[in-house]
């Protein structure tokens, strides 16, 4: 009995380690990462020729995962052909050329998980740019062949911040939202509609007029907001002149002209002057996180 509960105790012990070298990384197979490297190429390859049936065959009709920019799991082939937009450009635009680096493979019997950077070469019209992208893309090996069955492909972080200083031009369907988010600010502090302006600007508001006590913070825009409308205060006019946009990333700053007649103590005095206003999108809407005011001198 002791030598059969002892064997069955060996058997078992080599069945646990037989499972366990079965999840084990496989890291010296240098064919294999050779056949996947070499499809990874062809798949960049057929983005620079814009060759969408070689596309679709470098990938599994079951693929899973994320391209650049992705919202949401792509679950299938037809839909990574449909977000693989830049494969439908014309030729000579989109990807153009490319370049891997840090490439790393290992492997899970017929499984493999390759890592890797890839810097690419992007045409959009006349404009050269570069992007970095970090991927991870899982292989499988079926019927003798490795094919691409999951992704996921990232901005590389050096593309990240390049992308968040780089200027931006804030294009006309764009700016509608934003100068009425801006035209709110106004109206809402001239208004004292505090809910509204507590929408619009956020905890960390600076803010900056003329004089040595200029310093504003929110919770002194929304005091002095309170007391103009108690007064009697009101906004009669409101407009603005010229506004010139910069653009970097999330963030956009405003240089307004600005005229106003506002009606005070039962007499109307007109003010002009220039501000510069500075609006982030957060949660699908503008908040304006700061602003300098810059009266015109001899204002009524």
């Amino acid at each position: 009995m002791r030598r059969w509960v002892f064997g069955c105790v060996c058997a078992l012990a080599a069945a646990v380690c037989l499972i366990a070298a079965g999840g084990q990384a496989q890291a010296e197979r240098p064919q294999d990462a050779a056949a996947i490297r070499a499809h990874i190429e062809s798949i960049f390859q057929a983005y620079i020729d814009k060759d969408v049936a070689k596309l679709q065959a470098t990938h599994g009709k079951n693929w899973r995962g994320f391209l650049t920019g992705s919202t949401r799991v792509i679950r299938g082939i037809d839909q990574y052909m449909q977000a693989a937009g830049g494969a439908r450009a014309p030729k000579g635009q989109g990807m153009v050329g490319y370049r891997m680096s840090d490439f790393d493979v290992v492997f899970y019997g017929d499984t493999a998980v390759a890592s890797f950077v890839a810097d690419l070469d992007i045409q959009d019209g006349d404009r050269r740019s570069k992007q970095k992208l970090s991927l991870l893309d899982v292989y499988v090996k079926e019927n003798g062949s490795w094919n691409q069955m999951a992704s996921n492909t990232s901005l590389h972080p050096e593309s990240m911040q390049e992308r968040m200083s780089a200027f931006n031009p804030v294009p006309e369907g764009a700016r509608k939202p934003l100068l009425e988010a801006r035209e709110a600010v106004w109206r809402a502090w001239y208004s004292g509609d505090l809910e509204r302006l507590k929408k619009l600007i956020p905890e960390e508001l600076i803010t900056l007029g003329p004089g040595p006590d200029g310093w504003g913070t929110r919770e002194s825009i929304l005091t002095s907001s309170e007391r103009f409308a108690k007064s009697g205060g009101k906004l009669t006019r409101l407009v603005f002149p010229r506004t010139e946009f910069q653009g970097y990333g999330n963030t956009v700053i405003l240089y307004t002209s600005y005229e106003m007649d506002v009606q005070q103590g039962g007499k109307t005095r007109t003010e002009k002057g220039l501000a510069t206003e500075v609006f982030v999108i957060r949660g699908g809407q503008w908040l304006n996180t700061g602003w300098q005011l810059a009266p015109s001198s001899g204002n009524d």
